[in-house]
C-alpha cells in the first residue's frame, strides 16, 4: 500500500519537474535572443590608396560577446555604419583583439567621504578594443581603436563583477567567462548602451 502512494505523488512531481525544466529552458533562449548587444560608436576612414581614399566612416560597433582564442582576448562584433558619399553597409561578426589592463584611478578628494567611498571600489578596468581594417561596399577602412573604462565598487553586484575581473587579468579563459558576465549584466540592465 505504501508503494502505491509514493507513486501517486512522485508521478505529479515529475511532471512538475518537466514543466519546470521546460520553461527555464525557453526563457532562457528567449533572453539570449532577445538580448540586446552592447553598442559602442566607431570612426574611421577608407584608406588612401582606395577609391574616396580619406573618407569618413562613423558607425556602430556592436559587441556580441568575447571569446578566447589562444593566448588572446577577442571581442566578437558586428559593425553598422556608413562611408560618406558611399552609403551605408552591415558587416557581420568578426573578432577585434582586446587587450584588459588595470586602469588608473581618478585623484581622490581629500574628505572623509571620499576616502570611505575609495576603499570600498577597487581599481580600474581598462580594455582596448581594436582597431580594425574592415572590407564595406568593397572599401578597405581603417577604424581607431575603442577605450572602455570600467570602474567597481565592490558593495554592488556588478561592481564586484568588474573587481573579480581585475583579478584574473592573466587568466585568458577566466577572463573571457566574467568579461562575458559583465557584458550580460550591462547589457540586460540598461539593454544594450548607445552613447
Amino acid at each position: 500500500m505504501t508503494r502505491h502512494v509514493l507513486s501517486k505523488v512522485s508521478i505529479p512531481f515529475a511532471v512538475l519537474l518537466l514543466a519546470t525544466a521546460a520553461l527555464a529552458d525557453s526563457s532562457d533562449k528567449q533572453g539570449k535572443a532577445g538580448s540586446t548587444p552592447l553598442q559602442l560608436p566607431i570612426a574611421g576612414s577608407v584608406k588612401p590608396t582606395e577609391p574616396f581614399a580619406n573618407a569618413p566612416f562613423s558607425g556602430t560597433l556592436s559587441v556580441e560577446r568575447f571569446e578566447a582564442r589562444g593566448t588572446q582576448v577577442v571581442a566578437i562584433v558586428i559593425v553598422r555604419g556608413a562611408v560618406a558619399g558611399v552609403g551605408t553597409a552591415l558587416v557581420g561578426e568578426f573578432p577585434l583583439p582586446v587587450k584588459a589592463s588595470l586602469g588608473s584611478q581618478g585623484l581622490a578628494a581629500p574628505n572623509n567621504l571620499a576616502a570611505q567611498q575609495q576603499a570600498a571600489t577597487c581599481g580600474v578596468l581598462h580594455l582596448d578594443i581594436g582597431p580594425a581594417d574592415l572590407n564595406i561596399l568593397g572599401l578597405k577602412i581603417a577604424t581607431q581603436p575603442i577605450a572602455v573604462d570600467l570602474s567597481g565598487d565592490s558593495s554592488a553586484p556588478l561592481g564586484n563583477l568588474v573587481c573579480t575581473t581585475l583579478q584574473t587579468l592573466s587568466d585568458v579563459v577566466g577572463l573571457v567567462g566574467l568579461l562575458n558576465q559583465v557584458l550580460s549584466t550591462l547589457t540586460g540592465l540598461v539593454g544594450g548602451l548607445v552613447p
